[in-house]
């Protein structure tokens, strides 16, 4: 039994001529997840001589130019490192920054909106379902069902996030999240509704860490979030289905993220 998505693919592949339903469905190996890790250490490294006060707190703050652009109500998403996606063995790492100022709030006002995993359903639009699962302070872990669509592929994930939140000095804050635990949906939301087994499956995403960066600033926040995340490498003979979603899924969804929580909280 292959997933929804996997489905879709063979269809294609099916009414083209071509049955290649073993370059769809793949296993997440350990060696991609140790160079995902060892690539998100160094990001961690970065940031923390940005919280610690070695370097400016935000990454948007050594160009003037486009903070600028951004405080005048303009939204950034750019990629994080020079080559983007970096290919690891048997998988893709993705990293993005986006930048936006959330005017007319206060930080009191979106940290609750970040921290309210049973209203992002209702605040995201491709999480489905969401819900809270257990909170001790400004530790959160919460669940979302991902569904991520794009022309002839739509795939539905089941999502546990571990999210951490700290004050580091009067009107910055800042907050670490991972999600490792991620499972493709097969039948989503009928009574044939099956989970795989994180690391199996079409591996569009395999683990999704984001990294905000918050603070008060000119009547508002100014709201700055670098994402990784880790996918499937793509097979050259379905490079002309998998690429768009692999490759651009990433930074919509991060476009998407800043766009939805600036609504919400000038709503």
């Amino acid at each position: 039994m292959i997933g929804s998505a996997a489905r879709t693919i063979v269809l294609a592949f099916s009414l083209a001529g071509f049955p290649l339903v073993s370059q769809v469905t793949t296993t997440l190996q350990p060696r991609t997840v140790e160079e995902f890790q060892k690539y998100a250490d160094t990001v961690e490294h970065q940031l923390q001589e940005r919280w610690s006060g070695e370097r400016p707190f935000l990454a948007i703050d050594e160009d003037s130019e486009n903070k600028a652009k951004v405080l005048e109500g303009e939204l950034l998403v750019h990629p994080g490192s020079p080559k983007n996606p970096l290919s690891v063995p048997s998988g893709l790492i993705h990293d993005w920054v986006g930048d936006v100022f959330i005017p007319r709030t206060t930080m009191s006002e979106v940290l609750p909106i970040l921290q309210d995993y049973g209203r992002h359903h209702e605040i995201y639009p491709e999480i489905v379902q969401s819900r809270l699962l257990s909170r001790n302070g400004n530790d959160l872990i919460g669940y979302w069902r991902l569904e991520r669509k794009r022309p002839l592929l739509t795939v539905d994930l089941d999502v546990r996030q571990e999210a951490h939140y700290k004050e580091i000095a009067p009107g910055k804050w800042i907050c670490r999240a991972y999600a490792k635990d991620i499972s493709e949906m097969d039948n989503p939301g009928t009574r044939l509704e099956k989970k795989y087994t994180p690391g199996h499956g079409t591996g569009f995403l395999w683990r999704l860490y984001a990294y905000w960066s918050l603070q008060a600033i000119d009547g508002g926040v100014l709201a700055e979030n670098r994402s990784l995340s880790l996918s499937r490498d793509i097979p050259l003979a379905i490079a002309w289905m998998v690429k768009p979603f692999v490759q651009d899924v990433p930074r919509e969804s991060l476009d998407s993220t800043l766009k939805n929580t600036r609504r919400v909280a000038t709503k």
